[in-house]
């Protein structure tokens, strides 16, 4: 005996629903943990603001620099530069949770962060 369509459908929103859900926005205020040699280091922020996919943003800690990007599903990707050196940024957002690396030339930290309520 087949099961009705009816039930076939219903038994499947869960699923269509998730394929659906929005990428999560990495626009707000994110306090961030470095992780260093001496181990992990609360230092900075970030501000993200959003238009679309394309990113702006504001790294605060010892001074300020500005980048842009772009997002693509949850990773977000900023570039910039700072006296001439540019430095990309790499994050994936998983909800109030922010997770990525800064590299600078050969040099890359990791960090986390975590949005500012």
């Amino acid at each position: 005996m087949k099961p009705p369509i009816a039930a076939l459908l219903l038994a499947s929103l869960p699923a269509l629903a998730a394929a659906q859900a929005p990428a999560p926005s990495p626009a707000g205020t994110w306090d961030l943990v470095w992780q260093t040699r001496k181990g992990p280091s609360r230092s900075g922020w970030l501000v993200v603001t959003q238009r679309g996919n394309a990113l702006h943003a504001e790294i605060h800690g010892r001074g300020a620099v500005r980048a842009d990007g772009s997002l693509a599903g949850a990773l977000m990707t900023l570039r910039g530069s700072r006296l001439a050196i540019p430095y990309v940024i790499a994050a994936r957002i998983e909800g109030d949770r922010i997770e990525g690396s800064l590299k600078v030339l050969s040099v890359e930290r990791r960090f986390t962060g975590y949005r500012r309520r």
